[in-house]
């Protein structure tokens, strides 16, 4: 099982400004547009830290950041090893969500070693990225995301007391969505009360590059260095949720398509599904919500497949895939959605492959209301409407060793970057 321990974080202080002007998205979700928003928010926001402009010199740069941000005072790291509790509040669909965490460090592991266990497969780019940032700094910018099952639920129980209280420290990022966060120093106490995680799991939900990296890190120092069991370099910074938390949102990734459907595309398709045709009756200004209704008692919707058409697709029960599964996947990996698809009908009707896949051919969007924007600026364009991937299946194929297609999983919404950084050195 993997070890965890709690860190003297670096965090910024009072100095700095308000935690609603200093933090960020994780790199990968942040646009252009965005990162200019938030470098004018204030010149110390985490994201000219998480995602600094420029070539290879930007890493230097970052870390002479770093160091000129704490000679000023702006950062600081606490005295003594802490757990941080960690609240978002957020919005999804209409409906209001808190989502609770605990920071604390988790032993990067091999994934062959099996405590800290992936769901999908990572590219190679993100983490040479990564991996020369975290060299220049020395600093973990950004958590893991994980999950832990907690079947004990001595993690929630932990949280819960942690936030009887007012937070140290509270903001509202650029999105509107609420950060909280509380300081809990580590004791014999705390750690009593956490130990039950000991014997434990861990999922990664998101962040598969970052800990990929520590991982590569550790390694990395420990070929020049003797590093103690507890040295910091052993860890990676993480943010572990309890799997039953009622903030565990993960959002549909829909499927776009910029070819037209095969004329025999019905027939290529009907082996493994039901088709039905739609007509939808509430008119434009109320589609999108209409298509997610239609997405309740489907595996997919079909847009555009015939032009202005709409068609639910259903798998036939026991029914084949058209696809070439691979070897020796369980047939719950191959029912998820992005898996049904890919199997099920990209293939059949374009032949896409993984190849395909990772040259392009198939983009990507979690917003109904975007999926219409493309199809009406691009004519004889397909796309795919899909229900998110299930907590519980993220958890059930990570234990059978069994990962996702990337693009997979989006879990909503991302991690704040700078309300925890983890300095490398004791």
């Amino acid at each position: 099982m993997p070890q965890f321990q709690p860190l003297r974080g670096l965090r910024y202080t009072p100095t700095a400004g308000p935690l609603s002007e200093l933090i960020a998205p994780p790199y990968d979700v942040i646009s252009t547009a965005q990162q200019r928003a938030l470098e004018d928010r204030n010149v110390r926001n985490a994201v000219r830290l998480e995602l600094a402009s420029g070539g290879d010199e930007r890493y230097q740069a970052v870390a002479d950041l770093v160091a000129e941000w704490t000679s000023s005072g702006a950062l600081a790291r606490d005295e003594a090893p802490m757990f941080y509790v960690y609240e978002q509040r957020f919005r999804e669909e209409g409906s209001e969500y808190t989502r609770r965490a605990l920071f604390a460090l988790v032993e990067a592991q091999p994934w062959d070693e099996g405590a800290v266990k992936p769901h999908e497969y990572t590219m190679s780019g993100p983490k040479e990225d990564r991996l020369k940032l975290l060299q220049a700094t020395g600093v973990q910018l950004s958590p893991v995301f994980m999950i832990a099952r907690d079947r004990a639920g001595m993690l929630k129980q932990f949280i819960t007391n942690a936030t009887t209280r007012e937070p140290d420290v509270e903001g509202v990022s650029i999105d509107g969505d609420s950060h909280r966060l509380w300081v809990i120093e580590s004791g014999s106490y705390e750690m009593r009360q956490l130990a039950p995680l000991l014997a434990e799991s861990f999922y990664i939900a998101d962040g598969h590059h970052r800990y990929e990296t520590a991982v590569t890190y550790r390694n990395w120092r420990a070929a020049s260095e003797v590093l103690p069991p507890a040295h910091p370099v052993r860890f990676a910074l993480s943010a572990i949720v309890a799997a039953d938390d009622a903030g565990l949102v993960i959002r549909s990734i829909h499927r776009l398509i910029p070819r037209s459907a095969p004329s025999d595309w019905r027939s290529r398709l009907e082996g493994a599904f039901e088709i039905e045709h739609v007509k939808l009756v509430r008119g434009e200004a109320s589609k999108a919500a209409e298509l997610a209704s239609l997405l309740e008692t489907a595996d997919a919707v079909g847009l555009e497949l015939e032009p202005g058409q709409v068609h639910i697709l259903r798998r036939r029960e026991g029914a084949p895939l058209g696809g070439h599964l691979p070897v020796g996947m369980s047939e719950e990996w191959a029912a998820i959605p992005p898996n049904l698809l890919r199997y099920g009908v990209l293939e059949p009707l374009w032949g896409i492959n993984d190849d395909d896949l990772r040259a392009g051919a198939v983009e990507y969007s979690h917003d109904i209301h975007e999926v219409l924007e493309y199809l009406g600026a691009r004519p004889r364009s397909v796309a795919f409407l899909l229900n998110p991937v299930s907590v519980a299946s993220v958890l059930s194929l990570a234990d059978k060793g069994e990962r996702m297609p990337q693009k997979s999983t989006f879990f909503h919404p991302k991690l704040g970057t700078g309300l925890v950084f983890h300095p490398l050195n004791p």
